[in-house]
Formats: structure tokens, C-alpha cells, sequence
């Protein structure tokens, strides 16, 4: 599970509000639609091929605006813990998430989602030790699906001001700085 994941989801979510919002103002304008969440949760998972127990903490506001864009600001806090070996692994990001409207091209029967993470998109530490992994600043995402069936076609980086490694190595460090911490 990686947090670039976590927020993906909460970007469909916003997709899912977005297609029935009213076209009308951009971000900053009143919300039609506002969410917040707090939860913890705990459970047993396997993440790059190692079983783990997984400790989550999230907190999280979302704002959807008239005009189908939208505006989530949110913390997430994952802890892995082999339960071989008690290594654990910390995960996680703090920061901004926003979308202007969505980009229909009916000729090409296509809808396009821009999605720009700023702040802390994702931090990796061992428990009691060094960063591992950080990626931080601003980086957007084109994300493209089929109109008619919503599946996903493409994912693009339009936007990138960093230092974004993860982003640069196309999402692979992940699971070398996980596997290598946690084994």
C-alpha cells in the first residue's frame, strides 16, 4: 500500500463527487460538498512480497467546489512491522491534494484528471533510525480513463518541482527502501 495509492483513491472519490457536481466557480469559491475524517486502524498485510502488521493513523479534509474541482488536506501515518523480526518501517505524508475541473475530450472519447500534491507526498524512516525515502514539493499527475467505461489508460507527470524521487524512478524505490528496511 503506498500513500500515492491511498491518495489516488481519495482522488476517485472525489471523481465519483465530481461528476455530479454543477459546473460554476473554481477552487476558493464556497464548497458544495465538504468531508472530514479521523480514523486509526490496525491490521495484518504483505507489502513488497513481506508480511507485515500495519498501524494506520489518517486525518482528512475534503472539499468539493462548484465546477467540479476539488481540494483535499490531509496527514497519513502508516507503520509496517515485520512480525518476524520486529523491524519497522514508517510512512507518510502531509500536504495538499487539488483538481481543477476535469477534461472531457469526447472526440477522443476520453476524460482527463490533473491532480497536484503539494507539500509532503510521501516520507519513508525506519522507527528509531534515518529518511529513507522523501519526496517533497509539488508534483502533478495526468491522469487519463476511457468515458465510456472509466478504464484507466494513461498516467502522465505534467508537473514536477521537487525533489520527487520516488516519482523520478517511477514509483520503484518503494519497495528497495521497504524490503531493505523491513528484512
Amino acid at each position: 500500500m503506498r500513500v500515492h495509492r491511498i491518495i489516488a483513491a481519495l482522488g476517485g472519490a472525489a471523481a465519483l463527487m465530481l461528476t455530479a457536481a454543477p459546473a460554476g466557480a473554481a477552487v476558493g469559491a464556497k464548497p458544495i460538498a465538504q468531508f472530514h475524517d479521523h480514523f486509526t486502524e490496525s491490521f495484518s498485510d504483505e507489502i513488497c512480497g513481506i508480511p507485515v502488521d500495519v498501524e494506520i493513523v489518517v486525518t482528512d479534509n475534503f472539499f468539493v467546489y462548484e465546477g467540479d474541482s476539488f481540494k483535499d488536506t490531509a496527514s497519513f501515518r502508516a507503520t509496517f512491522t515485520n512480525p518476524v523480526n520486529g523491524k519497522s518501517v514508517l510512512n507518510s505524508s502531509a500536504g495538499q491534494v487539488s483538481g481543477p475541473p476535469p477534461i472531457v475530450d469526447e472526440e477522443a472519447g476520453t476524460i482527463t484528471f490533473l491532480t497536484s500534491f503539494k507539500g509532503l507526498p510521501e516520507k519513508i524512516q525506519t522507527a528509531n533510525g534515518p529518511v529513507l525515502l522523501r519526496d517533497a514539493g509539488i508534483i502533478t499527475f495526468a491522469d487519463t480513463f476511457d468515458l465510456e467505461t472509466g478504464d484507466f489508460i494513461s498516467s502522465e507527470i505534467v508537473v514536477n518541482k521537487g525533489p520527487h524521487p520516488e516519482a523520478d524512478s517511477d514509483f520503484t524505490l518503494f519497495c528497495e527502501v521497504i524490503s531493505e528496511a523491513l528484512t
